[in-house]
């Protein structure tokens, strides 16, 4: 069951408790504080965008049964707040985690300061059930390898590392690159290039430095030395925008979209997101 507090600003977000799974309702009532705390925080259209994700995600965790999760990458803390909102037990890491400190209070979770790139996980060895690394190892300048082996020690024997990441096989990504190699044209937009030129320091973080194929992100869960216990094409992206209502607005716009999420459906390797869950061996 879900217990809801008296108010939904002020205090941590309401747990579910007493039964091992969500049911429908219960995750579709959890869904709906989540987007009503988004849109009060000013990042509604940033939550319509990634709730199927988040969904995805939730699914292949399962019960939280008091699990001790790890989220790499918490900004802007919507997918943090489901996971407390579910019963996790959460903790963060981030490159910037005072930004987002009043929602980390709300939420009661601590995020601690890190560059993955530069220094490890600051937590110690076998502190975790589950790590979560979310739309972040698309932005890594440099081979993900170390992080991935520091997500390997912070968890304990049997704990297991969630990733998702947009595909590099995605259907749109691959047309539109087709398209611009037809034109005689870059893969990049001269605004793309011009715009990831310009970034220094710490701002390079904030745009993609390469995508991945399922076969890639395996091998490099893989090599830091996790069994692969799940892996799945997940649609996030194509269901946005289909929902009824906007049928009365821009029709052909919501038909295209249809379309283009029927071929997804029926070639999964086409889909926009990957999703793996590597285990750490108990051996």
């Amino acid at each position: 069951m879900i217990l809801y507090g008296a108010a939904l600003f002020g205090s941590p977000v309401s747990k579910i408790i007493d039964e091992q799974t969500m049911t429908k309702v219960e995750e579709t009532a959890l869904f709906a504080r989540v987007a009503q705390s988004a849109r009060a925080d000013g990042k509604e259209a940033y939550f319509r965008l990634h709730r199927y994700r988040f969904a995805a995600m939730l699914r292949a965790m399962g019960s939280a049964n008091g699990a001790r999760v790890l989220e790499v990458g918490v900004t802007p803390g919507q997918f943090t707040e489901l996971l407390v909102g579910a019963g996790f037990k959460v903790s963060g890491a981030d490159l910037d985690p005072f930004t987002r400190k009043a929602l980390w209070d709300r939420l009661g979770v601590e995020v601690r300061q890190v560059n993955l790139e530069r220094e490890p996980v600051p937590y110690p060895d076998a502190s975790f059930d589950w790590v979560v690394f979310s739309e972040v190892i698309e932005h890594m300048v440099y081979s993900p390898l170390p992080i991935l082996r520091e997500f390997y020690r912070v968890l304990r024997p049997g704990g297991k590392l969630l990733i998702t990441t947009p595909n590099e096989l995605y259907l749109k990504s691959r047309m539109r690159a087709i398209a611009r190699m037809l034109l005689w044209q870059s893969l990049n937009t001269r605004e793309e290039f011009r715009h990831q030129m310009l970034l220094e320091g710490e701002a390079r973080y904030t745009t993609h430095s390469r995508t991945y194929t399922m076969d890639e992100l395996t091998w490099l869960v893989e090599q830091a030395g996790f069994r692969i216990e799940l892996k799945r094409f997940e649609a996030p992206w194509e269901r946005v925008g289909l929902e009824a209502e906007r049928l009365l607005h821009a029709p052909h716009r919501v038909l295209a979209k249809a379309i283009f999420f029927a071929l997804t459906a029926i070639i999964p390797p086409t889909r926009s997101m990957l999703l793996v869950v590597g285990q750490r061996p108990t051996g």
